[in-house]
């Protein structure tokens, strides 16, 4: 049975998108390969993120980079704007605490006093818990943008529901795929393993 999804969330039917994120799935792929493929899949999510969107205000729009797994999707976004959108880059670090699975902002550049921006898309790869998407929509709703979309790889069932109820009416998700559950790390199940490291080539050999 598919899961039931928020109101404001929708999760990609692309089949090769699909394959994409199950060639992610094997913990074998060395690093090139995982960045090649997280590219891959964050184009297709760019496309389906911003075609066609009604959300979209005259003037600038944001892209906001979630640190340090939301480097990989970067590039390939922004290659998805019209070549006439005006866009700025923003990066939000933070990173989830092991023991009480909280996020903790440890980077934030964005400018005080924003009158310009009102219109933002975040990307970063997973959505586990949900409290690292959480935290980003608070910023950015205290930073007053009015409309959000967060583009995600993949996404737990449970953590999808946890970040949508934050602010859905000025926040929607676009995600690659979902899975049933966590683990007692918090880790997406069956997931694709710790994004950051695999993407950047930081594993521990065990």
């Amino acid at each position: 049975m598919a899961p039931t999804l928020p109101a404001n969330a929708r999760v990609s039917t692309n089949s090769f998108l699909q394959s994409k994120v199950n060639h992610l799935r094997d913990r074998s792929l060395g690093s090139s390969a995982v960045r090649a493929t997280t590219a891959e899949i964050a184009r297709i999510l760019a496309v389906e993120a911003t075609q066609n969107d009604t959300a979209v205000p005259q003037g600038k729009v944001g892209l906001i980079v979630v640190l340090r797994s939301g480097l990989a999707m970067s590039d390939a976004f922004l290659s998805q704007f019209a070549p006439d959108t005006d866009v700025a880059v923003y990066h939000i670090g933070m990173f989830r605490e092991k023991s009480s699975l909280q996020p903790v902002e440890y980077y934030n550049k964005l400018p005080n006093n924003n009158t310009e921006i009102k219109r933002v898309y975040v990307v970063d790869p997973l959505i586990a818990t949900g409290g690292t998407a959480s935290a980003v929509i608070e910023i950015l709703r205290d930073w007053h943008v009015e409309h959000i979309t967060f583009v995600s790889m993949l996404t737990s069932q449970s953590g999808l529901e946890t970040a949508a109820k934050v602010w859905p009416e000025g926040t929607d998700f676009v995600v690659g795929a979902i899975d049933p559950s966590l683990d007692a790390q918090g880790y997406i199940v069956p997931g694709i393993g710790d994004i950051g490291d695999r993407l950047f080539g930081t594993e521990l050999s065990t």
